[in-house]
């Protein structure tokens, strides 16, 4: 084994897919495939099982996940701790952010960073928002990037950037996009494709929902789904309508394979927050990050 193979084996559970994973890894599917076969080889025992919103852990990955999370906290502490004995600054910056934002918007930013910060190492971990701050409160990362308004801990500082438009969407065709304005009452007739129950976003729609007197289980769910990519292709294939992030549909919207849904009295939002341990100084270019994220003109594409 190598520290290789527990990077990729983390971030394929993370992200619940083979191929987002070489997505991020710059890696080929065929590659990190292998990689996984031979860990799966070496002890004898499946980690993944195929699902149809990916891949998920198997009793034995979530062993593994839990022990290779350790083992790579503490590569790399080693390699903090040498490259500051051998005179190098060589200093990782580890992030985690949420779906929206670890996908859409900051790689560019941190490839920027990166030009202006030679010696920084930044390694960034899209997991669900309260993952994030688990970790952070675990001290497993230096910094968080969350979605959602529902959060708030005494122990953490939470710092606004931005907001992100949730858009209700449906299948490009002439029944939706003839419509110039569609009421809550036929939104709960229509078959309805959700978040599971566990979700930041189901949660913060029946919140919203509730201002109508509206209960979350009163819409026409006909499948619940894990990932924000299959949600887009039922939605696509006309399976239902759903909601979601504006960066997450905007390239389809644009092409035309879906249309926003004007609902009535409608219109929603959520908080996008910088998240970091309260009463702490963040060191070196950590610090240093923190503050370019805070100030880097990405921010005006999320308003």
């Amino acid at each position: 084994m190598n520290v290789e193979q527990f990077e990729i084996f983390r971030t394929i559970a993370q992200v619940k897919s083979f191929t987002k994973a070489a997505k991020i890894l710059n890696f080929t599917q065929p590659a990190i495939s292998s990689q996984i076969k031979v860990l799966e080889q070496h002890y004898n025992i499946s980690l993944f099982e195929r699902c149809n919103n990916g891949v998920k852990l198997t009793e034995a990955g979530k062993k593994f996940y839990e022990y290779g999370d350790k083992i790579l906290a503490l590569y790399e502490q080693m390699e903090n701790d040498i490259a500051g004995l051998s005179g190098l600054d060589k200093e990782n910056i580890i992030i985690g952010a949420s779906y929206t934002i670890g996908n859409y918007y900051l790689p560019d930013s941190i490839m920027s960073f990166k030009e202006l910060h030679p010696s920084s190492y930044v390694k960034l971990y899209i997991e669900d928002s309260q993952q994030i701050i688990n970790k952070l409160k675990d001290r497993n990362l230096d910094l968080g990037i969350i979605e959602g308004n529902t959060f708030y801990d005494r122990d953490l500082d939470f710092f606004k950037i931005g907001k992100n438009e949730l858009v209700f969407i449906a299948a490009a065709t002439d029944y939706w996009m003839t419509r110039d304005l569609i009421s809550l009452a036929e939104i709960l007739k229509e078959p309805f494709i959700s978040r599971e129950e566990e979700s930041i976003l189901r949660n913060y729609l029946s919140k919203n929902l509730k201002t109508y007197n509206i209960k979350y289980e009163e819409l026409n769910i006909v499948m619940e789904i894990t990932n924000f990519e299959a949600i887009k292709h039922a939605v696509i294939n006309n399976k239902g309508i759903s909601i979601l992030p504006y960066p997450v549909v905007e390239r389809e919207l644009q092409q035309g394979t879906l249309c926003k849904l004007p609902v009535e009295g409608l219109k929603l939002s959520w908080d996008i927050n910088i998240v970091s341990r309260a009463n702490e100084s963040l060191p070196g270019l950590k610090q240093s990050f923190l503050d370019y994220i805070k100030n880097y003109n990405w921010i005006a594409n999320i308003q």
